[in-house]
């Protein structure tokens, strides 16, 4: 977490940090509430559960992503391409994400919350490939599943199963080949 995304970032901050070095599982309210030098309640009362902290203290490493608007669905799928790219290069995320992933498993409000967090940044993938529909650059009968499934897949598991590091030129060849796949010839960049 490289930045504050609200007025609670000490707790945030702590939270994620223990995240780094125990796990979602082996994260407690009591160790965030000791590390950030706050009682419990105000922890509860921030955000009401355990569940609700881990969601809010991962959800702060993207909290500044914005939906694109760059007038061509290459220039826009390179936006969301590098903020994902940034939020996967971030220190400990490589830890930290594979213990959420582990702990909505058993968790089902992390669980969840987790499926919400997808589905938010699932839906700026579609509505940029929806744009791109409504612009004539993309057929009206692709699988926008797939292509969203085909543009993030690679990211997440170079850095996560391949425990490769990251960088902004590993966009272009993914975006490339998708792009390819589904007909759109790279060339109309605005």
């Amino acid at each position: 977490m490289t930045k504050p995304c609200r007025s609670e970032d000490v707790i945030l901050r702590a939270a994620f940090d223990l995240m780094a070095e125990h796990g979602v599982s082996g994260l407690t309210v009591d160790a965030v509430a000791a590390r950030a030098g706050v009682g419990k309640q105000t922890i509860y009362r921030h955000w009401g559960s355990r569940a609700r902290l881990i969601h809010a203290a991962i959800s702060c490493l993207g909290a500044d992503d914005e939906l694109p608007d760059t007038g061509s669905l290459h220039g826009d799928l390179t936006v969301l391409l590098g903020q994902l790219v940034r939020f996967l290069g971030q220190s400990d995320t490589g830890r930290v994400l594979p213990s959420l992933i582990d702990a909505a498993e058993r968790d089902p409000e992390l669980a969840d919350l987790r499926q919400v967090h997808i589905a938010q940044r699932r839906a700026m993938f579609e509505h940029v490939l929806r744009k791109a529909i409504d612009r004539g650059e993309l057929d009206a009968d692709v699988d926008l599943d797939a292509v969203t499934d085909l543009l993030n897949g690679p990211f997440f598991y170079r850095r996560l199963v391949g425990r490769r590091e990251l960088a902004s030129s590993d966009i272009d060849p993914v975006l490339d080949l998708v792009l390819r796949a589904v007909g759109v010839a790279h060339g109309v960049d605005a």
